[in-house]
């Protein structure tokens, strides 16, 4: 073996060297090992035989990168560098094969929408929480006993179903994958979940939700165990079919000793365990499936399927510390257990107080920060009411100009979390650049966003979550100004 082909086969990444009419002159190994051809059926031969559009290679001088696509349908990334103008050196920095392609593809196609629909549930959250803040408003300042009386009921309680149901959207559409965690009850979870999927549900498929009226609580971000049993009710739902059928949803909240066992060892890490149970009356499903259930890509839906929905759920019960088992068999339906780690003695954090009354201010000077009129407007009005003097700014600059005039005036600021320009943290932290004690509560859709928890930490005084109601706002708002 001559210098010149050590030299290549030492090189870790696949390499080529062509002539510049596309003729291989020489190959290293890992090229060979690549396109799965003997190097003697390469060099001395056209290129174009293993690389369609290979043309490419010298469409342009210097360095650059090119897309190919290989003869057993291979996509390849390669850098290219011409030589002195004779030589051409290809290196391949990736390949992949036309599923894992398409899979990619797949996979940035759902990531989009998941950004589209968390950007529109945003949008939708603001207008609601003008919606009924401005409902809240009228209710506290009309007589109890009003002609309107029944109509704002019902506006209202259409517009807290459309809230919960736009929640669910923006807590469902989140892509962190290391969201922070808080005790969520199952129990109440699982209902609110069926309800959003009711239209996802053929008329035909019956969805029976079993509540365990128990204390089900997992350490989880609720986005989290939405996606784990959205996916686990629609593959309930694919089972069926185009027949009849039921889909179960309940709870176990008590694990036998000998399950725990079996799945956790003798020291588990958790004292108790429960199981959400989804079930079916479909198909089932034979052992082989079984034994790929779990993998990613992995379907038998054909092209309705992605195989990435069981494949997520796997993922996320282990990280909760958790186990998934699945039964079945052919003709006999499917069903699949959860077992989870349960939070005990959970502390009720809900807010005290008297739910009739509000607790009102003193003339303390508020100023709110927020790019939404209508969010802006109804907290205005609502805080006036209550006895706050108010000024409201249309963006974090103007917000930063107001507070930088009078930067002892004002008791509280109310900073919404996502506006253009400015964010809500650079706007926080502009203000504690200005006063380092300056109250500050904030308002956003998210309630477990990472930017909220790091403005609490530096020194943010509480979080409001957009839509509000005008009790939970008074007490907010006079927990942030300490006397």
């Amino acid at each position: 073996m001559d210098v010149t082909q050590e030299l290549l086969d030492s090189l870790p990444e696949p390499h080529i060297v062509l002539a510049k009419d596309l003729s291989c002159l020489a190959v290293n190994r890992r090229f060979v090992e690549l396109v799965r051809r003997e190097a003697q059926a390469l060099v001395g031969h056209p290129i174009t035989a293993v690389w369609a559009g290979a043309s490419q290679v010298c469409g342009s001088s210097g360095e650059h990168t090119i897309e190919l696509q290989g003869g057993d349908g291979r996509l390849i990334t390669a850098r290219v560098a011409c030589l002195v103008g004779k030589v051409v050196v290809v290196r391949v920095v990736a390949s992949m094969s036309e599923g894992e392609s398409a899979q990619v593809h797949h996979k940035q196609r759902i990531e989009t929408l998941g950004v589209l629909a968390g950007g529109i549930a945003h949008d939708f959250n603001n207008i609601l929480t003008g919606i009924l803040g401005h409902l809240a408003y009228m209710k506290h300042v009309l007589p109890e006993a009003n002609a309107a009386q029944e109509s704002l009921t019902a506006i209202e309680e259409g517009s807290l179903r459309a809230s919960a149901l736009t929640q669910q959207i923006l807590k469902f559409s989140k892509l962190d994958a290391h969201e922070s965690s808080s005790p969520v009850d199952v129990d109440d979870l699982i209902p609110r979940i069926a309800s959003i999927l009711k239209s996802a549900i053929p008329p035909q498929v019956l969805l029976r939700v079993v509540p365990s009226r128990t204390d089900f609580r997992v350490l989880a971000s609720e986005a989290h165990l939405t996606q784990i049993l959205i996916n686990l009710i629609i593959n309930a739902r694919d089972a069926l079919a185009e027949s009849k059928g039921t889909i179960d949803v309940c709870l176990e909240p008590q694990c036998s000793d000998e399950e725990t066992l079996r799945l956790f060892g003798s020291e588990p890490a958790a004292s108790r365990y429960g199981a959400i149970v989804v079930s079916d009356d479909g198909m089932g499903m034979s052992d082989e499936v079984k034994s790929r259930l779990f993998e990613p890509y992995f379907t038998t839906k054909s092209a309705a399927g992605t195989g990435l929905g069981l494949s997520t759920v796997n993922s996320i019960v282990k990280q909760l510390g958790g186990a998934i088992e699945v039964c079945s068999e052919l003709g006999r339906g499917c069903s699949f257990r959860v077992v989870l780690p349960l939070v005990e003695d959970v502390a009720d954090s809900s807010a005290g107080g008297d739910a009739h009354g509000l607790l009102r201010g003193r003339g303390e000077r508020v100023l709110v920060i927020d790019d939404e009129y209508a969010v802006r407007n109804v907290l205005g009005l609502s805080l006036s009411h209550l006895g706050y003097e108010v000024e409201t700014a249309a963006s974090g600059l103007e917000g930063l100009e107001k507070f930088q005039q009078e930067p002892d005036a004002f008791r509280l600021i109310i900073l919404d979390l996502l506006m253009p320009g400015l964010s809500g943290e650079e706007v926080f932290n502009r203000l504690r650049a200005i006063r380092s004690s300056v109250a500050v509560l904030i308002v956003s859709g998210f309630s477990s966003g990472h930017v909220v928890q790091r403005i609490l930490e530096d020194g943010g005084m509480d979080f409001i979550q957009k839509p509000f109601s005008m009790e939970v706002l008074s007490e907010k708002v006079r927990g942030c100004i300490r006397d």
